[in-house]
């Protein structure tokens, strides 16, 4: 395959190539696959033997994990800094664990009386450090999605090197995001 003059400069001037890039991206999703089966392993004693059933086990211990990370980095901040602490914890979870983020962002998908209370209380959590910016019920809920679909959003193109950025920059373009979202809270009202 040749590419046309305008692909070869713009690949000459990128610091990254589609080789680059292919072998970034397999190396997340290698990533994904060991966090899972790391995971599925500490979890072994449970023997899951549906793939619902494991999905079931990953996603309690998602949101459960979600929610600790979250009063941990949450703990002691107030106002936008609390909402810039729960942000950051829902990104570096899903950094850190990318297969139990994968779990953590489905919603409950069965009558399971423990996924939903681990789903509530990770909810409350985060409904705590939304009310930090005077955000309640419907409104606080509306953040919550917006910030988990943005968070979600980020963490992917990131996982995929889709930004072309220098690895540094992820945190500070994510803190500018963060710092837009915040802004734009009061439209909720």
């Amino acid at each position: 395959m040749s590419l046309s003059p305008s692909a070869t400069e713009a690949r000459a001037t990128s610091q990254f190539s589609v080789e680059d890039v292919l072998s970034y991206s397999s190396r997340w999703d290698n990533k994904i696959a060991a966090d899972l089966v790391a995971e599925m392993e500490a979890l072994f004693a449970d023997k899951p033997t549906t793939l619902p059933e494991m999905r079931h086990i990953l996603a309690v211990k998602g949101y459960q994990g979600l929610r600790l990370r979250i009063e941990v980095d949450v703990k002691d901040q107030c106002g936008p800094n609390a909402v810039r602490a729960l942000a950051n914890a829902m990104r570096n979870f899903a950094l850190e664990h990318p297969g139990l983020s994968a779990a953590t962002f489905r919603n409950p998908a069965s009558d399971s009386p423990d996924w939903h209370r681990a789903g509530a209380d990770l909810k409350r959590v985060a409904f705590e450090a939304l009310s930090q910016v005077g955000l309640k019920d419907d409104q606080a809920a509306q953040a919550l999605h917006i910030l988990r679909s943005f968070v979600r959003g980020f963490v992917i193109s990131e996982m995929a090197a889709s930004f072309f950025v220098d690895p540094f920059e992820y945190q500070r373009t994510f803190d500018c995001g963060i710092d837009v979202f915040i802004r734009g809270l009061p439209a909720l009202g």
